[in-house]
């Protein structure tokens, strides 16, 4: 089907978490939902870059609904989704 060996897609999926959890919000994040679309195979030895971009911000439930994508080295979308999580406190 793909011709050729490909990554499983929940390893590119774990970039998402890493990002979320390290970067933005940050340590003490709290994952309450995602959703994912793979849209193209990865491939061994391709560079993946994730995107994180806040969509809604819900300060009365403490809620931060984000914009998930990862790219190949050419550009190549490979993974979008949507993520909604609870940000550390203060």
């Amino acid at each position: 089907m793909f011709k050729g060996r490909i990554v499983h897609g929940m390893l590119t999926a774990g970039y998402i978490s890493a990002a979320l959890g390290m970067q933005l919000p940050g340590p003490g994040t709290i994952y309450l939902k995602q959703s994912l679309k793979f849209t193209a195979p990865v491939r061994f030895g391709d560079t993946i870059t994730t995107t994180v971009t806040v969509t809604e911000l819900d300060e009365m439930r403490k809620r931060v609904t984000l914009k998930t994508e990862c790219s190949n080295q050419n550009g190549d979308l490979v993974l979008k989704g949507e993520a909604v999580v609870s940000p550390p406190a203060e």
